[in-house]
């Protein structure tokens, strides 16, 4: 690559090289998000941009997510073995009863009755979701190649 100078004297050198691209994008987007963080901070705690330091950040935004884990409803206890073994006789005992009499000789049967229950109903959700991630790949690669390739 060879350097031209330009009429004010500037040396330029061409196309910027793919490193230079993706060091100003990062800085680019690093300069945005701390924008953002400073504005989100005076707005919702009052502390002026001047006296906030990344520090003072955290310290406060980890103090609002203490306050929002308390308000946040506990979870529920564990079941136990024999709640488990409750829970799944009913369910076996209810999709033997979509199956009918037949089926009271037939082991694990229930379980078999839900799994086509359950692919019938997340098939969709399942070959959606495929599409999406390669929709994603594809995008990102037509992205990177058209902003990075040479």
């Amino acid at each position: 690559m060879t350097a031209t100078r330009t009429q004010g004297g500037e040396t330029h050198r061409g196309e910027p090289g793919v490193g230079t691209m993706l060091f100003v994008d990062l800085r680019a987007r690093y300069l945005l998000l701390g924008e953002a963080r400073k504005r989100v901070v005076t707005r919702a705690f009052g502390i002026p941009r001047a006296e906030q330091s990344f520090l003072a950040t955290a310290i406060v935004i980890g103090a609002a997510a203490t306050v929002l884990r308390d308000l946040a409803p506990r979870p529920w206890p564990s079941p136990t073995r024999t709640d488990a073994a409750i829970g799944g006789s009913l369910a076996n005992s209810a999709l033997r009863g979509i199956a009918g009499e037949p089926s009271a000789a037939m082991p694990l049967a229930g379980a078999l009755i839900a799994f086509g229950l359950l692919s019938k109903s997340l098939r969709p959700t399942i070959v959606g979701s495929a599409h999406e991630v390669r929709s994603l790949t594809r995008d990102l690669r037509s992205f990177f190649g058209a902003r990075y390739a040479r």
